[in-house]
């Protein structure tokens, strides 16, 4: 089975000081960006890293998500960041490092079964399989408050 998605992007005057706006599939949504959204903090606008970022964090949740239910468990919440890390080197840019943040709400789970699980998400999940070349790395926990009944 093969399932396909689309994304389209539009570029608009030299990299400097031009702007552009990426289109995401069906919601419609259409986000601008500019080379200062890349490189600079506090700019109003998204920028590629982000949005793979964005999708990383919600694949990664959701098949973390997926492993507590083949586990027998309910996650009342699975909440990811991930940090993007753009590096300019001999040969260009390169996205050399996603640094991964899970936290979660799991009833009758502890720490360490999260953790395990949180380590297969990261294996198995289809962003993390496309970035594979990149460093990635996990830090995930139970929320303190979660309860472990």
């Amino acid at each position: 089975m093969k399932i396909l998605r689309h994304a389209s992007a539009t570029w608009s005057g030299p990299v400097p000081t031009g702007t552009g706006s990426m289109q995401l599939g069906r919601a419609g949504a259409e986000l601008p960006f500019s080379l200062r959204s890349r490189t600079e903090d506090g700019v109003a606008q998204t920028n590629p890293e982000e949005l793979v970022g964005a999708a990383h964090a919600g694949c990664f949740s959701m098949s973390l998500s997926n492993l507590v239910e083949e586990a027998g468990l309910d996650p009342v919440a699975i909440r990811t960041t991930a940090t993007v890390t753009l590096e300019q080197g001999g040969s260009g840019f390169t996205i050399s490092r996603v640094d991964l943040v899970t936290r979660g709400q799991v009833p009758g789970l502890d720490d360490a079964g999260f953790r395990a699980l949180a380590e297969k998400a990261k294996a198995t999940c289809p962003v993390s399989k496309l970035y594979a070349s990149a460093q990635l790395t996990l830090d995930a926990a139970l929320d303190a408050d979660a309860g472990q009944g």
